[in-house]
């Protein structure tokens, strides 16, 4: 992918900033991440810091909130760790799915680590209570597309409980299939996976907000 030298900024108030990250950018712990990027990017003296306060897989793309200074840092955090705020997402899985009105879940508990392929779970004594609850709105033979509401906030835990449901995501090289991937790069041009967060909803300083990024699939 492209080298990003700049991100779109979704909005921003005090103390913090909401951007909406494309895929195959990190967010932290590379010197091309989102927080470098950020460095460059912001005025001099308009923050203090650069803190995401949540988790967004360099493979995803869309909304990442982050604070910019240590006291926001903390709130909105305090807001995520309490579940009191709602991130939804898309995906575009493999498989047909039967198109759904009503929320749906996957409840399989995951390990909280990176897993791969064979054992998404994880090991038995690693594993915790995951939710993840999807409607399906769009299905072909080949593909699902469905929106994601999160419950619980496990590493890679729409990628896994996908995988585990046998509708891995699309472009997912750690719990995907490798020739099926391939396939889908060559026929969509991309090697992109194809998740992207495109809805938050969070109280910040008391006042209620509702983000939405453009979808992209």
């Amino acid at each position: 992918m492209r080298s990003v030298i700049s991100l779109e900024i979704v909005a921003r108030g005090e103390g913090w900033l909401l951007i909406n990250k494309p895929p195959g950018v990190s967010v932290h712990n590379d010197p091309r991440d989102v927080v470098h990027i950020l460095e460059k990017q912001l005025i001099p003296g308009t923050f203090e810091g650069i803190h995401p306060v949540h988790r967004l897989d360099k493979e995803t793309s869309g909304l990442l909130l982050l604070a910019l200074n240590t006291r926001m840092a903390k709130e909105l955090a305090e807001q995520l760790q309490a579940r009191s705020c709602e991130k939804y997402y898309f995906a575009l899985l493999r498989g047909s799915m039967p198109i759904t009105e009503e929320w749906q879940n996957w409840n399989t508990p995951i390990s909280d680590k990176a897993e791969g392929r064979n054992n998404p779970q994880g090991l038995a004594k690693d594993r915790v209570e995951a939710r993840t609850d999807f409607k399906v709105i769009k299905s072909d033979q080949y593909t699902s597309l469905i929106e994601v509401k999160l419950f619980t906030g496990r590493q890679h835990q729409i990628r896994k409980h996908a995988a585990l449901a046998k509708h891995a995501i699309l472009g997912d090289t750690r719990y995907g299939d490798p020739k099926f991937n391939k396939r889908i790069a060559e026929i969509y041009k991309t090697d992109r996976m194809f998740l992207h967060a495109g809805k938050l909803k969070i109280s910040i300083s008391g006042k209620e907000h509702t983000f939405e990024a453009p979808r992209e699939f």
